[in-house]
């Protein structure tokens, strides 16, 4: 059956592209120093995992933070590889970005009114973040030896200073494929945030939305539950592929030799312990949480501009969008055991 229903508003494939990788490239500068001090953290618990147990994790982020300062470096040195990491989360965010539209276009429902499931979103998510992440992972490698370069021993740095000398070097000291360590780790990684992100964060806000109506406190609180869950989810992936990327080729430079994924999470655990894994929680928790609402309103803030642009009015709609085209036979929608009734 043909439909000629047109969607009230929705941006198209270069627009959605344009905005993610803008804002993108400033959410990463704002909270590259954060991800700096976790990988920090981690590749100091190699080896010795959480040495006390206290609210910290046995790693104070904010000493370490004072610390890293109190060297002389300043706050330019929170900010290395800065130019890497908009690369890399530029590189991640394009893909990702334009196998979710694409997918998203290909299986939508043909009527406005109505959406994908959260599943099937989820779906798509972690499909998109997979891709996303393979074309991602030389960046992603290059920016984790950039901010853990000062960490070594000065016989040990590898001195990278850019882009395009780390990814010469790496190829140079190995091969292309070394561009690819850790490259398991990151795709699993990859779909576990998506995932986790995803779904926990819809099913929060329309929770919410049921429960309090339309607050400015939902948005905040969805994204505060989705960063909890996607963090305690991704962080140990997220460890093991900081070991495996920081490497060297030669055995004897490294703290513990790994020879994949597997391999790396059996001597990890049996060595440090299971909780060795969750190293840099702080830190992580605290990117996840203040990117994703960065990432949230400036997109919306975007989109609303868009729309005004556009010459079309906000438009405010009494109960939540039907997940399937079966919901339009029914007089109302089962939704988290609360049954909307809809409007006609």
């Amino acid at each position: 059956m043909n439909y000629s229903y047109k969607r009230y508003w929705e941006p198209s494939t270069s627009q959605a592209l344009q905005a993610s990788l803008g804002v993108g490239a400033v959410g990463t500068a704002l909270f590259l120093p954060l991800d700096l001090l976790k990988v920090r953290i981690q590749q100091r618990a190699e080896g010795i995992g959480i040495r006390q147990k206290n609210f910290y994790a046995g790693y104070n982020f904010n000493r370490l933070f004072r610390q890293i300062h109190e060297t002389g470096v300043g706050m330019k040195g929170f900010y290395v590889g800065l130019t890497t990491a908009i690369w890399a989360r530029s590189s991640h965010l394009f893909v990702r970005n334009l196998v979710y539209k694409t997918l998203y276009d290909k299986y939508k429902p043909p009527k406005p009114t109505n959406d994908l499931t959260g599943r099937e979103k989820q779906v798509i998510s972690g499909i998109a973040g997979g891709v996303a992440a393979i074309v991602s992972n030389p960046f992603d490698l290059i920016l984790t030896r950039q901010q853990a370069d000062r960490g070594f021993l000065p016989e040990y740095r590898r001195n990278i200073k850019g882009v395009l000398h780390g990814i010469a070097r790496t190829i140079r000291e190995g091969s292309v494929s070394s561009l690819y360590n850790g490259l398991s780790a990151n795709i699993l990684r990859a779909v576990i945030l998506n995932v986790s992100l995803t779904r926990p964060y819809d099913y929060m806000k329309e929770s919410m939305w049921i429960m309090f109506g339309d607050t400015y406190f939902n948005i905040p609180t969805a994204a505060f539950c989705a960063a909890l869950i996607s963090t305690t989810l991704s962080l140990p992936l997220d460890n093991i592929r900081t070991r495996m990327q920081l490497a060297f080729k030669d055995p004897a430079k490294n703290r513990i030799n790994y020879s994949g994924l597997i391999d790396c999470y059996r001597k990890a655990t049996i060595i440090e312990g299971y909780e060795a894994l969750l190293v840099g929680y702080y830190p992580y928790f605290l990117k996840n949480i203040l990117y994703s609402l960065f990432t949230i309103y400036a997109m919306d803030a975007i989109e609303t501009n868009w729309k005004k642009q556009a010459g079309l009015a906000e438009k405010y709609i009494c109960c939540l969008l039907y997940t399937s085209d079966a919901a339009d036979d029914l007089l109302c929608v089962d939704l988290g055991g609360r049954r909307i009734i809809k409007k006609k």
